[in-house]
């Protein structure tokens, strides 16, 4: 799924690319890509069109994940954001216990 294109302006603002070819191109798009799928996993978010362009810890996990994986520093980004991801996480479990409670009390 591809990214909003103000998310992917935001990104390119992260990354200071102020050019465009088909090569920086495509390689940010294939990191944009892949931080969608990796964030959606590591969170715990349900919905596989979650629009990370939102503001809040969502999209600042994604940018940076984005700016780390520019800079082939995906490693780093997991050191260093762990307490961010795992509060992010805590809060899609309550989300899902939220939503699992409402359906069941509709049964």
């Amino acid at each position: 799924m591809g990214a909003s294109s103000g998310l992917r302006d935001q990104v390119m603002r992260k990354l200071r690319i102020t050019w465009s070819d088909e090569a920086t191109d495509a390689r940010v798009q294939d990191d944009m890509d892949n931080a969608r799928s990796v964030l959606l996993d590591k969170i715990g978010i349900p919905d596989p069109d979650y629009d990370f362009s939102q503001p809040g810890q969502e999209n600042l996990l994604y940018v940076n994940y984005c700016y780390y994986a520019w800079n082939d520093a995906e490693d780093d980004f997991f050191a260093n954001y762990f307490d961010d991801i795992m509060q992010v996480r805590r809060k899609w479990e309550v989300i899902q216990y939220a939503e699992e409670k409402e359906g069941a009390a509709k049964l």
